[in-house]
């Protein structure tokens, strides 16, 4: 991981059979031209280098899986294999994201009904954005003024990848990238450690909303806010990232400095 691979790993079209046809039939063939390019001896100095939970102790609860030559972002766990996750490398070494996701992430996904790896990497640049400049100021991130400021929008033609589109008016920071691509083909699988149960599986046994591919996703939007709540809203519009301030000023900026630096812009 230490030199990023070739992000063109395109493939032809996977075939598939009537039963994932029955399944996957609404993604779009063009997902299912994108392999990975991580190989598993990738993953080691991946771990090693950037690591995947917010603390040591609980990075061993994590098992990483490089996807194999016929594998898919939408594929689901088969019957009596263990629920896992698809994730992309650029969510831990561009975003900051560790895990287990917060509660906010979850929130925001279960009520859109989005799988981590369904959101495209400009639309996870918008939660963690989000999630920073909130706690950096010392409020809870909150999913409502979030779904508030923006909706779930799919790109066209439509490829089944899914972003965040800020209402028109409420927008607080530009995307991440204008166009961002690479991160399509770095992903790979992540599963729980024989004995342990993993924050993307409920009490039941069963995978929450966010973790499989949806083609129910859907825009969750909130009509209006408390008064509490249009006060933060207020507040973070009317700091320098808000739109008409400083229109160049990115998801990016954000997330690739310190909390000293952005408390120094801010």
């Amino acid at each position: 991981m230490a030199k990023k691979k070739s992000c063109q790993n395109v493939r032809n079209p996977r075939v598939l059979s009537p039963a994932e046809r029955e399944l996957y039939g609404w993604v779009d063939a063009e997902v299912f031209t994108q392999s990975s390019v991580l190989a598993p001896e990738d993953l080691p100095e991946f771990r090693h280098e950037v690591g995947l939970a917010r603390d040591l102790a609980s990075e061993g609860d994590f098992v990483l899986e490089a996807a194999g030559p016929s594998d898919s972002l939408p594929f689901q766990a088969l019957e009596g294999e263990a629920p896992f996750l698809w994730v992309y490398a650029e969510l831990f070494t561009c975003l900051g994201v560790r895990f287990p996701l917060s509660d906010f992430q979850r929130e925001v996904l279960t009520r859109c009904q989005v799988a981590v790896s369904q959101l495209h990497l400009n639309g996870w640049g918008f939660l963690r954005t989000f999630e920073r400049v909130c706690l950096h100021f010392g409020f809870r991130p909150s999913w409502r003024i979030f779904l508030f400021t923006y909706h779930l929008h799919a790109p066209p033609p439509g490829n089944s990848f899914l972003s965040f589109r800020a209402y028109q008016g409420r927008r607080l920071f530009d995307a991440f990238e204008e166009s961002i691509q690479e991160f399509k083909w770095h992903y790979f699988k992540v599963l729980p450690r024989p004995g342990t149960r993993p924050f993307w599986i409920d009490d039941e046994g069963r995978p929450y909303p966010w973790v499989y591919w949806n083609p129910e996703a859907r825009e969750c939007r909130v009509m209006a806010l408390d008064p509490l709540e249009t006060l933060a809203f207020d507040f973070l519009q009317s700091l320098p990232v808000g739109l008409g301030k400083r229109s160049n000023f990115r998801c990016r900026w954000i997330l690739d400095h310190s909390d000293a630096e952005v408390g120094a812009f801010l």
